[in-house]
């Protein structure tokens, strides 16, 4: 309660707000006179194809003004800007202010740029599992085990366009090749021999 008392009896509390109220209205004029630019830039644009350059320059400092302003009235900032500084110059650009004092850049750890990439632990290996033993139920009979359904595997046909196909076995439809005979099947069991009577007639 006493800071409220010392400020509102301060002369520099009142004098900070006539400034800003006389300031704020220098804002509404400097807004007219830029949207005036405006209009009158676009109309030269037609004409002459190109913005008039006393113009571009005139609206330049009044934004610069403006910019200065609104910083006052912020509170951003404690010079007040003109008439009680320079007129800011039709060719000024806006500078962003140099920092006070050294610069200095934090160094980025790796795991902040990269996160830590879990590793995935390796599938357990599928062994058969013992069959179960029957159940038993609460009046006694014994009953079976469950079994789970065996999962044919799913065969990708697509995939599997691609690979040569084995040509199916064709049933052999020539006739069959006469038996070979052996000369003991040619025979003549009472022949003599060497009078030319052991061939069968």
């Amino acid at each position: 309660m006493n800071a409220f008392k010392e400020n509102i009896t301060s002369a520099d509390f009142w004098l900070r707000l006539v400034y800003t109220l006389l300031f704020a209205l220098a804002w509404q004029v400097v807004e007219v006179l830029l949207a005036a630019i405006l209009v009158l830039q676009i109309v030269l644009r037609l004409f002459t194809g190109e913005p008039n350059a006393q113009l571009a320059g005139f609206g330049n400092s009044l934004s610069q003004y403006a910019w200065q302003m609104g910083r006052y009235v912020s509170g951003a900032a404690e010079e007040k800007p003109w008439p009680f500084m320079e007129w800011p110059a039709e060719d000024g650009e806006w500078q962003p202010k140099p920092p006070e004092g050294p610069v200095t850049v934090d160094p980025v750890s790796d795991s902040a740029v990269v996160p830590p990439v879990t590793p995935v632990p390796p599938a357990a290996p599928v062994t058969p599992s013992t069959p179960a033993t029957p159940a038993v139920s609460e009046t006694g009979a014994v009953e079976p085990p469950v079994v789970p359904d065996v999962v044919d595997p799913i065969v990708d046909v697509e995939a599997d366009a691609d690979l040569p196909v084995p040509p199916e076995h064709v049933a052999d439809t020539s006739e069959p090749e006469p038996p070979i005979l052996q000369p003991s099947d040619m025979d003549d069991p009472g022949a003599a021999p060497g009078d030319g009577s052991r061939l069968k007639p």
